[in-house]
């Protein structure tokens, strides 16, 4: 009986470590938008998350990336799949004319599955 139960201790502690882990990558420091229309939408593994922070730094599921970086990212993932979803988390200090830049450069790759996510009291509590 001890030798389950060290198991089952092991496999709580892998899947509590892997989970925090796996969240920790797609984080960006940023506090969005405030919205008093936002949605809360199902957590999705398969999105994309890109981020924008206030001095235009731009990320790809939390790592920082150049912007030729990101044209071939988005090059390659139009190619494979085109109606994948696309989250984008922008700063709420963040100029306005980056976020456009970011989702014209989705729109050129014919990605247009893309959110932005915002704050919305009602569902960040």
């Amino acid at each position: 009986m001890g030798p389950l139960i060290d198991c089952v201790f092991l496999l709580l502690i892998f899947f509590l470590v892997s989970t925090m882990y796996k969240k920790e990558i797609r984080d960006i420091d940023i506090i969005p938008p405030e919205s008093d229309s936002a949605i809360k939408l199902p957590p999705d593994d398969e999105q994309i998350v890109l981020g924008i922070d206030e001095t235009g730094r731009v990320f790809w599921q939390g790592q920082e990336i150049s912007r030729t970086d990101l044209h071939s990212r988005l090059r390659s993932v139009a190619a494979t799949s085109i109606d994948r979803r696309i989250r984008l988390d922008a700063d709420h200090e963040t100029p306005f004319e980056l976020v456009v830049e970011l989702l014209d450069v989705c729109q050129f790759r014919g990605l247009t599955n893309v959110g932005i996510r915002t704050y919305d009291d009602r569902y960040n509590r």
